[in-house]
């Protein structure tokens, strides 16, 4: 083997293993040693039990149901910002790209990223063509989410929910604060 192979056997190993162990928690950063195993197992399995649930909230509810699919981090952020506009959120379901939750024919795919894992769904909202990737780490309760990015398949919006939050958080300490959607 030339020397100038090492890097390419070596990163081809890597990326082998990814499939086969956890992932490196890049974000946020939290040490991976002994993270137990999700109740949900794979990540697709939590974000579908999340859309097939008849009774989810979304980004809202209480702070147990957030815990058990976002990173505390992003829960504790999602908790903060209700209380300061009053739980009007960000003025929509990041989750669906629509105030109401409404999901049918929803179609997922998952794939391994350097952060985790990201599950695509595409899906119809009230009748409305949208796609949400959910961005997941392995924490030391199992596998959650860090970040939401939707796009709406019909005018090609495409939003981030920790983008959107920190917009309203600088708009509330401006004193501009959030008006509700309706």
């Amino acid at each position: 083997m030339t020397h100038p192979t090492r890097p390419l056997i070596a990163g081809a190993l890597c990326l082998a293993l990814m499939g086969c162990a956890p992932v490196a928690d890049f974000w946020p950063q939290r040490p991976m040693a002994g993270a137990p195993v999700s109740p949900h197992g794979a990540p697709e399995d939590l974000i579908r039990s999340l859309f097939e649930a008849p009774d989810w909230e979304g980004t809202g509810g209480s702070r147990e149901a957030r815990l058990a699919w976002m990173t505390p981090e992003l829960a504790e952020a999602s908790l903060r910002l209700d209380a300061v506009t009053d739980n009007i959120g960000v003025g929509m379901e990041p989750s669906v790209g629509s105030p109401y939750i409404h999901v049918t024919n929803a179609r997922y795919d998952t794939r391994t990223t350097r952060w985790g894992a990201e599950v695509r769904v595409r899906f119809l909202n009230t009748n409305q063509p949208r796609e949400t990737r959910f961005e997941l780490v392995m924490t030391e309760a199992g596998w959650r989410v860090a970040d939401i990015v939707g796009t709406d398949l019909e005018t090609g919006r495409t939003w981030r929910y920790t983008d959107q939050m920190a917009e309203l958080f600088a708009a509330v300490a401006r004193g501009d604060g959030p008006r509700d959607p309706s």
